[in-house]
Formats: structure tokens, C-alpha cells, sequence
């Protein structure tokens, strides 16, 4: 950006010496440009100055939310570990699957029909949906 903006200063105030069309004839003309040009380029200057501190606010911004975004990754794995952490039940003495769909930390009160959820997820262990073992580590399907 400071490239840019220093690039383009030498080329906007040439741009502005070449439309003078019109050389100047006495001294005090030669005199009156001169001083036209230096206001010109002390407003450039003024300009390009408040650039360079818009650049940096924007630079602070960009760094500030690049930091958010390294938490938020951080937070999204944390809660993919977590989740996968619940997405597993071992199987208790005098567990079923109605009973255990309804665990809190399964799918929690009332939803014992989703017991056919588990069931799907884990027929390569479940043979029969009525018989299960304590023990067993079953994958519990989240929505």
C-alpha cells in the first residue's frame, strides 16, 4: 500500500505539471506557481499521510480478527473433540436401547424412539435390537 501510494505521487503531480499548458512570463507568475504546486503538495502530503493512518488502523483491524479467527478455529476443534467424545456410549448392566436413548448424555428425556438411531449406527455389533451387552462401546448418531 505504501508503494502504491508513493508510486503514484511523483505520477499525479506530474500528471498536474504536464496540464499546465501555459509557461509562465514574469517572475511573480513563475512565483504564484511555485507556491500553487507546494500547496499542491503539501495537501498530497496531507493525503497520503491520513492513507498511512488508515492503513494502520486497518492493519491493527485485520490482526485483531485474525486473532478471533485462530480462537473460533480453536473453539470449533475443541467442540469436535467434545462431540466426539459424546458420540460414543459404553453399555451399563441392565442397559436397553429405549432406556439408554433417553440418558442425558445420550439423547436425553423423552426421546426413547430414537433407540432405532443407535441401532442402525451399530448393527455391526447389535444382532438383536433386544439384546445388548455391558461393555459394548456404540456409536450414538448425532442430528
Amino acid at each position: 500500500m505504501k508503494r502504491f501510494v508513493l508510486l503514484m505521487l511523483p505520477l499525479f503531480v506530474f500528471a498536474l505539471y504536464a496540464q499546465e499548458d501555459e509557461t509562465p512570463k514574469t517572475f511573480d507568475e513563475a512565483q504564484a506557481l511555485i507556491e500553487k504546486y507546494t500547496q499542491e503538495e503539501a495537501t498530497l502530503k496531507g493525503e497520503v499521510d491520513n492513507l498511512r493512518s488508515q492503513a494502520e488502523a486497518l492493519r491493527s483491524e485485520v490482526a485483531e480478527l485474525e486473532k478471533k479467527i485462530e480462537e473460533l478455529r480453536a473453539e470449533i476443534e475443541r467442540l469436535k473433540q467434545e462431540l466426539e467424545e459424546r458420540s460414543w456410549y459404553v453399555v451399563k448392566p441392565g442397559d436397553w436401547l429405549s432406556k439408554l436413548a433417553e440418558y442425558p448424555e445420550v439423547y436425553g428425556h423423552g426421546n426413547y424412539r430414537r433407540w432405532r438411531d443407535i441401532y442402525n449406527a451399530n448393527k455391526h455389533l447389535i444382532k438383536d435390537p433386544n439384546l445388548i451387552y455391558p461393555g459394548w462401546k456404540l456409536r450414538i448418531p448425532r442430528p
